[in-house]
């Protein structure tokens, strides 16, 4: 399973997940969230709020989180997560967004802030157009 798919996991699960360096994303405690539910499950616009903080520390508990659904040692689970941001960062340094599937899309201002935009749909659905 892909880091970004574990990080919205955790995030449904717990209603709340930090990400080492970039900040806080939390639901809204009104929000119930069926982990059972349907595919097409979507979340209210505004539901997740983020807080941004570049001195924001590990998640032990995402760690732990990647590593049971993983079955990495805890090391190698906080190396994963931190190889996973520090490459998302630097897309974010050269004006690229930072996209999360499901959860919403991470885009650094000129202020080196970082603004969050939710998702629409729980779900992401690729198809091509013939050409």
């Amino acid at each position: 399973m892909k880091t970004d798919q574990l990080i919205v996991q955790y995030l449904y699960k717990n209603k709340n997940v930090t990400l080492q360096e970039i900040g806080t994303f939390t639901v809204a405690p009104e929000i119930i969230i069926d982990s059972e539910s349907d595919k097409d499950f979507a979340l209210p616009p505004d539901s997740i709020q983020f807080h941004y903080d570049p001195k924001t520390p590990a998640d032990e508990g995402l760690i732990d989180f990647i590593r049971l659904h993983t079955r990495k040692m805890k090391a190698l689970a906080a190396s994963d997560l931190e190889s996973f941001i520090m490459l998302n960062m630097q897309f974010l340094n050269i004006g690229k967004p930072f996209i999360i599937e499901v959860l919403g899309t991470l885009l650094k201002k000129q202020t080196g802030d970082l603004s969050f935009t939710q998702a629409t749909s729980s779900h992401v659905v690729r198809e091509e157009s013939p050409k």
